[in-house]
């Protein structure tokens, strides 16, 4: 089978220890990188910006490719963290040019 990406989903905090076991194993089994992994993190969803955030560093240290998702998102202000976060990690290029979100303008 030819297999070009898998996606993922990492909607609760609550499941981190779960979640981050079962990535490192898949890693580990298949020796894919981040072009060919994603993993969806849902935000605005009982978690707060700093639990977005230790998801997100997390699966860049394990080599996977974050995509962040904003729950109700049309409900949030002009310039919301939120959508900086979204627009910092799922921009390539601004996630690898900048290393921490606290430096992304």
């Amino acid at each position: 089978m030819k297999i070009k990406q898998v996606h993922f989903a990492w909607d609760r905090y609550e499941d981190k220890e779960m979640i981050v076991q079962k990535f490192q194993e898949f890693k580990e089994a298949t020796g894919w990188d981040k072009r060919k992994m994603s993993v969806f993190v849902l935000t605005n969803f009982d978690t707060t910006l700093e639990q977005d955030l230790e998801r997100i560093y997390t699966l860049r240290e394990m080599g996977y490719g974050p995509y962040v998702m904003i729950y109700n998102k049309q409900n949030l202000p002009r310039g919301h963290d939120l959508k900086r976060l979204q627009r910092w990690v799922n921009s390539r290029i601004a996630f690898v040019a900048v290393e921490r979100f606290e430096d992304f303008k």
